[in-house]
C-alpha cells in the first residue's frame, strides 16, 4: 500500500500533459496516496505541475500562480513521478520551476559576463585604443631622491561635445602621502590646446618629442625622466599613433642604437630667438573621437592606428622595411638629424670634441 505522501496537498497542471504522464495517471496516482488533483484551478492548489516550455512561455496559469500565489509550489512533473517512486515526498526546492530558471538567468549572466571580459581584453591589447595616461619616472639618486614619477593623463569629459584637460601629479617616492598636482589650465578646454600641453609637458620632462617615444626610449641621461613604452608585439597594452617611423622600424633603431653604446645627451636644435613654446609640432594631429571604457573611463584615448609612415612630415625608410637606410633630413623637433646608414645625436662631448 503506498504511503500517504501527498497527504493535504492539492496538485493542479498548468496546461497539456508530458508524453509520459496521462491524465488517467494523475487522477491515480495522487488519490491513491491521499492526494487531491483540482482539474479546474482553485484557491487550495499547493502544487502547480508544468514543463519548461510552459513555465518559460509563461502560460496563463503561471502567469496567474507568480502573480498572485507567492506560496505556491511550481514543479516539474518529475517531482511527482520520482516522489511516486520513491514512496516519498521529494524536497521541491529540486524540481522548483522558479529556482531553476533563477539557476539558468544566474548561469546566463555569468556568460554574459565572461564574454564581456573576453571583449575588454581584446581591446586592452588593440593597439587603436591607446589611453593617454602615462608614467614618467626617475631613478637617479644623483639628480633627486630615488623612485620619482609623473603621472600625465590627458582628460576627456563624459558631456558632450568633449571637453579635455591635461593634468600631470608628481610623486617624490613610491607611495608619497603628499603628491603634487600642475594643471596649467584653468579648467578643461579644447582637445588641440590640452594635447599641446601634454606633449609640450612630456617633451620638457624626457628630452624628446613624442613621435620620438619609441625610437629614443633609454637613449636619455639618467637625469631625465625616462618613458618605458608598452610592448603591444607581446601582448602589452597599445603604444598609441604618431611614431616617427613604423612602430618595427623605430624598435630596430633603438636597439641598434643602445648596441653602438651611443652617447645619451640629446640637444634640441631651435631657431636662435625663438622661445621654447613658440616652436611647433612637426606633424598635424587630427582630432579624431575618443572612446571609453565600459565602465566609462574619462581619460582621453587615441584610436587611430600605430603607424604614422603615412604622415608628410616623417622621414619614410627608403628600401623596404631596413629602417637604417634612410633618405636625409634636417633637424626634427628633437633635434636629431637623420642621415643616410648613420643617426647623428648631437651631445656635449661632441660639441666639446
Amino acid at each position: 500500500m503506498p504511503r500517504q505522501i501527498f497527504k493535504n496537498r492539492v496538485l493542479a497542471a498548468a496546461g497539456p500533459l508530458p508524453p509520459t504522464i496521462t491524465l488517467d495517471n494523475l487522477r491515480t496516482w495522487i488519490p491513491l496516496r491521499k492526494g487531491r488533483f483540482a482539474e479546474a484551478f482553485d484557491d487550495e492548489v499547493t502544487h502547480l505541475l508544468c514543463t519548461h516550455e510552459q513555465f518559460k512561455k509563461r502560460v496563463p496559469l503561471v502567469k496567474k500562480v507568480l502573480k498572485d500565489y507567492k506560496r505556491i509550489h511550481i514543479v516539474h512533473y518529475d517531482w511527482l513521478e520520482f516522489s511516486a517512486v520513491a514512496n516519498k515526498r521529494l524536497p521541491e526546492r529540486e524540481y522548483s520551476m522558479r529556482n531553476i530558471f533563477a539557476k539558468e538567468r544566474a548561469e546566463k549572466r555569468e556568460r554574459n559576463r565572461q564574454e564581456n571580459g573576453r571583449r575588454e581584453g581584446e581591446r586592452g591589447v588593440n593597439p587603436n585604443f591607446f589611453s593617454y595616461q602615462i608614467d614618467l619616472t626617475r631613478n637617479s639618486s644623483d639628480d633627486g631622491e630615488f623612485g620619482q614619477r609623473y603621472t600625465l593623463t590627458l582628460w576627456e569629459s563624459n558631456a558632450k561635445p568633449h571637453l579635455y584637460w591635461f593634468t600631470a601629479k608628481f610623486m617624490r617616492r613610491k607611495g608619497d602621502p603628499n603628491a603634487g598636482y600642475h594643471r596649467p589650465s584653468p579648467c578643461s578646454g579644447k582637445w588641440r590646446h590640452e594635447m599641446d600641453l601634454f606633449l609640450d609637458f612630456f617633451r620638457i620632462k624626457t628630452g624628446i618629442d613624442w613621435q620620438d617615444r619609441v625610437l629614443l626610449a633609454g637613449t636619455t641621461p639618467l637625469s631625465a625622466f625616462q618613458y618605458t613604452p608598452p610592448s603591444f608585439k607581446t601582448g602589452g597594452k597599445p603604444i598609441g599613433r604618431r611614431l616617427r617611423f613604423s612602430y618595427d622600424c623605430c624598435v630596430e633603431l633603438n636597439l641598434e642604437w643602445k648596441q653602438q653604446n651611443l652617447p645619451q645627451e640629446i640637444v634640441h636644435k631651435k631657431d636662435s630667438g625663438e622661445a621654447e613654446e613658440a616652436v611647433e609640432m612637426a606633424e598635424d594631429y587630427d582630432r579624431e573621437s575618443v572612446g571609453h571604457d565600459a565602465d566609462d573611463s574619462d581619460i582621453a584615448s587615441d584610436l587611430g592606428k600605430d603607424n604614422c609612415e603615412n604622415e608628410t612630415s616623417a622621414a619614410r625608410p627608403t628600401r623596404g622595411s631596413n629602417c637604417s637606410n634612410t633618405e636625409p633630413l634636417g633637424p626634427n623637433d628633437s633635434g636629431i638629424w637623420l642621415q643616410e646608414d648613420s643617426v647623428e645625436l648631437r651631445t656635449m662631448n661632441q660639441e666639446r670634441a
